[in-house]
């Protein structure tokens, strides 16, 4: 950057960077004067306000109003980088930009210290379209401009993709290190937890998941039918909250129950318990039973939402504890301090779901329960 005055060659900004009153020129790399008002340049960048501010010099021969000279900054950025960042530092509209827009601006606002263009930043990083198709760019965006609360979103919507892989080397080159390692260690324990809530294998044995209530044997498939279910291959797993202390339950619901299983382990989205390409299978095979055929898609479909909300549960406990330790918010000490305290987790280390906060209750539980009360 160098201090200059005006050259007629080149070449004048567009409107509001043509301004007649303007005491300050920016020119941009490509020969583009930009005139600007010194006094909210200042305000907006104390980088650039120090090249604005040279050594005192005798002051100029009169001249006309028309004629006279302002000061020029020269910079490194292309007019239309620079227009686009002036336009939100300036009181006016602010331009349509785009994610990759959004990393030079949060750039430029490092380079200038211009933290006034970076929070303006924030919710185009949030919006919910870069979330979703972008999300691992927005993270590494968020954790570069230390938004520890927009990367903590953005961390959330990864789980939705698969792993960072080479296709991704782009957004790898430009994540720090650390916020590599933090990325891959929630989506390591958000992994484990929906894993607790969809594995049958409890200390080598099957067991009915210990988030399933008793009153859900209203459910065809773990009512124990003894019509045509009973000539279907069935398993018996352990479940502590019935008489017997087990239930027979039917061959296919466990292959469901593995199958979502396996699909969260691959795409970490809850939504995967109403997929069709596992609901159906399930369904195809349980309507072998007269007795169940009438009501298994319907108790399948209710089961698959309840299913869906205990996983959503599972992976918003880790992002309540586990993330904020990530970003250092609290120490390993102090989490565990406060799990101890809550008293609100059951004695099961795979377990990682407040057990007293998961009551996923149909309206027909409601209105059942009603009823006894009132009996």
């Amino acid at each position: 950057m160098s201090y200059h005055t005006p050259s007629s060659s080149a070449m004048r900004a567009t409107v509001p960077f043509d301004s007649k009153d303007a005491n300050l020129i920016l020119r941009s790399s490509d020969g583009v004067d930009f005139r600007v008002h010194k006094p909210i340049i200042s305000l907006a960048s104390p980088v650039l306000d120090a090249f604005c501010s040279p050594t005192p010099q005798p002051p100029p021969p009169p001249a006309s109003r028309r004629h006279r000279k302002r000061p020029v900054v020269e910079l490194s950025e292309p007019s239309e980088v620079l227009d686009m960042f002036l336009r939100f530092i300036y009181p006016v509209p602010e331009p349509s930009i785009t994610l990759d827009d959004v990393a030079i601006l949060l750039e430029l606002s490092r380079r200038y210290a211009a933290s006034c263009v970076a929070s303006r930043m924030r919710l185009h990083l949030l919006r919910p379209e870069h979330l979703e198709s972008d999300s691992l760019r927005v993270y590494a965006l968020a954790s570069l401009a230390d938004m520890d609360d927009v990367a903590r979103i953005a961390a959330r919507y990864t789980l939705s993709h698969p792993p960072p892989g080479p296709g991704q080397l782009s957004e790898l080159r430009t994540l720090p290190g650390h916020a590599l390692v933090r990325l891959m260690d929630y989506r390591k324990k958000c992994v484990q937890a929906a894993a607790s809530v969809t594995d049958l294998d409890q200390r080598g044995s099957l067991a009915v998941p210990w988030w399933i209530q008793l009153q859900w044997r209203r459910f065809c498939f773990l009512s124990e039918c003894g019509y045509g279910c009973a000539k279907m291959p069935r398993r018996r797993l352990q479940w502590h909250k019935t008489v017997s202390g087990c239930v027979d339950v039917p061959e296919w619901w466990v292959e469901y129950m593995d199958a979502v299983g396996t699909a969260l382990r691959q795409r970490l989205d809850p939504g995967v318990a109403r997929a069709q390409r596992l609901v159906r299978p399930a369904v195809e095979k349980a309507v072998g039973c007269s007795r169940c055929a009438g009501r298994v898609f319907w108790d399948i479909e209710d089961f698959a939402k309840i299913l869906e909300a205990a996983v959503e549960e599972a992976i918003s406990s880790v992002s309540t504890f586990s993330l904020s330790y990530m970003f250092g918010r609290l120490t390993l000490e102090q989490v565990e301090l406060d799990v101890s305290r809550t008293g609100e987790y059951e004695d099961n280390s795979r377990a990682l779901v407040p057990c007293s906060k998961t009551n996923y209750l149909l309206p027909s539980d409601v209105r059942s329960t009603r009823v006894l009360r009132a009996s």
